[in-house]
C-alpha cells in the first residue's frame, strides 16, 4: 500500500496539468486553462492540432521544444485545506483513530475528490510557411475521481465497524452487537451483516475512477484555405485544420460504480504497485509479473484528435476540437467485480484520509469486495469536445473563452462540462501575467493566476509558474491544491 500511495501521490504532485481532460499546459494554466484557440507548437498536442498551422508568433523562430513541463491539482469537497495537505504528507499514519474513521466517513459521504496530472516529458514542434506545422510529444497522464454514498463511505473507512455490519467478532472470539456495553471498536476482528445486500445496492450512486496512461503523440496542422487581405500581408479570413495520432500505453485503470443498482466494476493495475489479489490473482488468466525498475504496462491502444481554427484579420480566432477518439485494450492484471452479497468483512477500513494510498484495500484480497480475473477488457477513450475563441486587442492583451464537454463517461473524463475565461497581459516585453476563472468540470469555481517570463532574443527561452485557484490561499473549504510550472521551453 505504501508503494501505491507514494507513487500515485508523487505523480500527482509532480506532474503537469490541471485536469486530465480539462487539458491545459503550464503557459495556459494561469489563464484558467483557456487553450483551444490559444495554444501553439507542441503544446497543441491533445488540445487542438489545427493551431500547428498558424503562423508563428515569434518571427524567425520556427522550432520549439521543451522538457518536463508539469502541474498538478488536487480538489476535495470533503476536507479542509489543512486536512488535505496533511493527508498527502502523512500517507502512513499511526494516529488515525476510530473517531477519525467515523469523522472521515461522514466527511467523504457525497463529497467528490479529484486528482489530475499530466507530465510532458518531451515535446517538439516545427512550423513551416508552406506545408504547415508538425509536433511530437511524450506525456504521462493521471486522473482520479471518487464520490461515495453514505453506506459505501462507512464501509470503506470503518470496515467491520461500519453500521452495515450488525454483528462484530471480537479478539476473544465473542460476537457482539455495536450497542452491547462490552463492545470496543478497537477489539473487533471482523463484521457480519444480518441483512446482507448486493454490492450494486450498497454502492448505488458511488463511483471511483482512476487512469494512468503514457502517450506518444504525433500531430499535424495546416492552413486549408485563406482570403488575402486587400492590403498588406496575411489573411483577413483563414481556416486551419489539424489531426493528431497517439499510441497509448496503459499503466493502470480503475472503474468501479453503481447507478440505478447496476454494478460496473473492473480494474487493470501495473504489477509495479504490488497489489495482493490473493486467490483471484493465482487464477487470473491475464496476470503479469513486474520486470525492470519502471512500472510495466497492462494495456495499449490508439487515439485520434481533430481540430479546426478560423482566424479573422489575424487577431480573432474561433476554434473547435474533438480529442481522444479511440479505444484501449487492457490485457494485464485485469479483474472484474461480481455483484454478490456483502455478508462479512475482515477489513478494518481505511487508516488515513489519504484515499489514494488506501485504494489497494478496495482492490486487494483483504478488502470487502471480491474480484475475478479475466483475459482482457476493451474500453473507449475519454473523448472530449472543446470549443473556444480569443481576441488579441493589442500585442500586450489577449482574451479568450473555452468550453470543454465530456462526450462519454469513460474513466479519465471530467464529470461535468467546464467553462473558462482567461487573459494574457504582457506587462513588459519579458513578463506575461495571466488570470481568469473556471466554472464546472470536477472542481466547481476556481480563480487561477500565473506568471510567465520570456528571456533571450525574441522569446528564445520561456519559463512560468501558475496556480489553478488563488482562492484556496484565503479559504479553508473546498480546497484545490495546485501548481503548474515549466522552465525548459525553448524556441530557435
Amino acid at each position: 500500500m505504501k508503494k501505491y500511495g507514494i507513487l500515485l501521490l508523487a505523480m500527482g504532485c509532480t506532474t503537469a496539468i490541471m485536469a486530465q481532460q480539462e487539458r491545459s499546459v503550464f503557459s495556459a494554466s494561469g489563464r484558467a486553462g483557456v487553450s483551444t484557440s490559444f495554444v501553439t507548437d507542441y503544446q497543441t498536442i491533445g488540445i487542438n492540432p489545427a493551431n500547428l498551422g498558424l503562423p508563428s508568433k515569434y518571427p524567425d523562430k520556427h522550432v520549439s521544444f521543451g522538457f518536463f513541463e508539469w502541474a498538478h491539482s488536487i480538489h476535495s469537497e470533503a476536507l479542509t485545506k489543512p486536512d488535505l495537505r496533511n493527508s498527502i504528507r502523512n500517507i502512513d499514519s499511526d494516529e488515525f483513530t476510530y473517531q477519525d474513521q467515523v469523522d472521515a466517513a461522514r466527511s467523504f459521504a457525497q463529497a467528490g475528490v479529484s486528482v489530475n496530472a499530466d507530465l510532458t516529458l518531451f515535446g517538439i514542434g516545427v512550423n513551416t510557411k508552406k506545408i504547415g506545422g508538425f509536433a511530437f510529444g511524450i506525456k504521462e497522464r493521471i486522473q482520479w475521481y471518487s464520490i461515495f454514498n453514505e453506506t459505501t463511505s462507512d464501509i470503506l473507512f470503518l470496515g467491520y465497524n461500519a453500521p452495515y455490519f450488525d454483528w462484530k467478532v471480537m479478539t476473544n472470539g465473542d460476537t457482539l452487537m455495536a450497542n452491547d456495553p462490552n463492545f470496543n471498536p478497537d477489539s473487533v476482528t471482523s463484521g457480519i451483516s444480518a441483512s446482507p445486500k448486493l454490492i450494486s445496492s450498497l454502492m448505488n450512486g458511488s463511483r471511483v475512477t482512476m487512469s494512468w496512461v503514457r502517450e506518444f503523440n504525433f500531430a499535424y496542422g495546416v492552413k486549408l484555405f485563406g482570403v488575402a487581405k486587400d492590403e498588406g500581408e496575411g489573411d483577413k479570413l483563414a481556416l486551419f485544420g489539424g489531426i493528431g495520432f497517439k499510441y497509448l500505453a496503459g499503466v493502470a485503470i480503475i472503474d468501479i460504480g453503481s447507478e440505478n443498482n447496476q454494478l460496473s466494476a473492473f480494474s487493470a493495475v501495473t504489477p509495479f504497485l504490488d497489489i495482493d489479489y490473493g486467490s483471484a490473482g493465482d487464477a487470473n488468466p491475464s496476470a503479469v509479473e513486474q520486470s525492470g525498475g519502471l512500472p510495466n504496462t497492462v494495456g495499449s491502444g490508439m487515439g485520434i484528435d481533430l481540430g479546426l481554427t478560423l482566424t479573422l484579420n489575424d487577431n480573432v480566432k474561433i476554434s473547435a476540437a474533438m480529442t481522444d477518439m479511440g479505444s484501449m485494450t487492457w490485457d494485464g492484471n485485469v479483474y472484474q467485480m461480481n455483484d454478490t452479497l456483502v455478508i462479512n468483512t475482515n477489513s478494518g477500513g481505511f487508516e488515513s484520509y489519504n484515499i489514494f494510498a488506501e485504494a489497494p484495500k478496495i482492490l486487494s484480497d483483504s478488502g470487502t469486495f471480491n474480484w475475478d480475473g479475466v483475459v482482457e477488457r476493451k474500453e473507449k477513450l475519454p473523448t472530449v469536445i472543446r470549443a473556444g475563441a480569443s481576441i488579441m486587442f493589442s500585442e500586450k492583451l489577449e482574451v479568450g473563452i473555452d468550453a470543454v464537454m465530456p462526450a462519454n463517461t469513460e474513466p479519465g473524463n471530467i464529470e461535468n462540462p467546464l467553462v473558462a475565461a482567461g487573459l494574457d497581459f504582457r506587462a513588459l516585453p519579458w513578463l506575461r501575467l495571466s488570470s481568469g476563472l473556471i466554472v464546472g468540470g470536477n472542481y466547481g469555481f476556481n480563480l487561477p493566476a500565473g506568471i510567465g517570463i520570456l528571456m533571450g532574443e525574441n522569446g528564445g527561452w520561456e519559463m512560468g509558474i501558475a496556480t489553478r485557484d488563488v482562492l484556496t490561499y484565503f479559504s479553508p473549504n473546498n480546497p484545490t491544491l495546485s501548481m503548474s510550472f515549466g522552465f525548459l521551453r525553448f524556441r530557435v
